[in-house]
């Protein structure tokens, strides 16, 4: 079975309110075996939404829709999915009383415009909304299904768990589960991690997909099959070759904050902090890991007074986390100063220096510092500095 989401509702479209449903949707249909090709936003618009539901009905035999099943004016999509049927709405009055019922539960009078919600496409299935005023429906011809749902997260959940999973399962008879691990890895270009995986990612089962964020990288594996220990078993093989390819540059199924502070606690050792950024992207990268106050003794956050170039800015880093480790006393500490001037790319050079109990580790790399993103790449170079020295790998 193939499916399609369709978001509805303009407020999607203007940012005032952000569409968690297509993600709660997609997740759950891909643990209960179904793809899902393709995600659609539409706003309240009986047309437009006519249009992408029998767009999507040409592509994929189950589309989920979810919104506009209220009482205003605005709140089309019932109208829109009957057109998309070719069929009129119906009035039933079944569906009136339950609204009615609602309302007289929460001793509040029900307008007149809440008689709207009590039609549905001709033919349609209902699916009682016990936990709001909206019915849900489902219509079926030969193209495929289209099931429609409240737009509140919690109706609309509670909703596909108790009515969609079962019809899913018990009437269209998805047996299959699609299960997907997430690994991180970093150190490695994007591009790099790319070519020592792509015969992996041009396979059709198990997927395996690349995304990056802060130099930081997920791959996710992606299995179908019959039971969850098959797709389990597909996932570890592939996970196994991943390792194999890309070595220390592989975290596993820990992002780098939480790696680093697992480190340090196993270790039983502590860490101090010199930055040379009001920004301090190293400390905000830190504080994502767990309990890391345990194990951080302070942190000196001192911006650039003086002009620095590159060389200066590693021998700045290094004198702050001396400074940082002795006034603390920590086991550890990171220093990192930017220089003073960037180049004609507009690329500013960052020295780093990880101060140990056997001497100092350096770094030195060229980072974008005119956005929060190249801010967040050297939070990223910082942690992991630390963390090939708490895994005992050389510089």
């Amino acid at each position: 079975m193939d499916a399609e989401i369709i978001a509805i509702g303009s407020e999607l479209l203007l940012g005032v309110t952000i569409d968690t449903n297509s993600a709660y949707l997609a997740r759950q249909l891909a643990a209960a075996g179904v793809n899902v090709y393709r995600k659609t936003v539409v706003g309240d618009n009986a047309k437009r939404i006519e249009q992408a539901v029998r767009e999507a009905l040409d592509r994929a035999n189950l589309v989920i829709c979810t919104g506009g099943l209220g009482p205003t004016l605005d709140d089309v999509t019932r109208e829109a999915v009957a057109a998309a049927f070719d069929r009129p709405l119906e009035f039933r009055p079944e569906l009136l009383d339950q609204i009615a019922a609602r309302f007289a539960a929460m001793n509040r009078p029900m307008s007149e415009s809440n008689r709207r919600q009590a039609y549905v496409p001709a033919g349609a299935r209902v699916i009682p909304n016990p936990r709001g005023t909206a019915p849900a429906f489902l219509v079926e011809d030969a193209r495929g299904t289209v099931i429609v749902l409240p737009g509140v997260p919690s109706e609309m959940r509670y909703l596909f768990e108790t009515a969609v999973i079962p019809y899913l399962r018990e009437e269209r008879g998805i047996t299959t589960v699609i299960l997907v691990r997430t690994l991180h890895a970093v150190g490695l270009g994007e591009s790099v991690i790319g070519e020592r995986i792509a015969d992996l990612m041009q396979q059709a089962n198990p997927t395996v997909g690349i995304s990056a964020k802060r130099a930081r990288y997920e791959l996710r594996i992606g299995a179908r099959a019959e039971s969850q220990a098959a797709a389990e078993a597909m996932i570890t093989q592939t996970e196994a070759i991943i390792r194999e390819r890309l070595g220390q540059y592989l975290l596993g199924d820990e992002e780098l904050p939480a790696v680093v502070a697992r480190l340090l606690r196993e270790r039983n050792l502590t860490l101090s902090l010199y930055e040379g950024i009001i920004q301090a992207p190293v400390l905000h990268a830190l504080l994502a890991a767990p309990d890391i106050e345990q194990r951080l003794r302070g942190v000196e956050i001192h911006p650039l007074d003086r002009p620095a170039d590159e060389q200066a800015a590693s021998d700045l880093a290094a004198a702050g986390a001396s400074t940082v480790a002795d006034h603390w006393q920590s086991d550890l500490a990171l220093g990192v100063q930017p220089a003073s001037i960037a180049n004609e790319q507009g690329f500013t050079a960052v020295g780093f220096a990880l101060v140990t109990p056997n001497g100092e580790r350096r770094l030195t790399r060229p980072f974008d510092l005119r956005s929060a993103e190249g801010r967040e790449f050297i939070g990223t170079a910082a942690l992991d500095l630390l963390r090939r020295y708490l895994a005992g790998e050389p510089e």
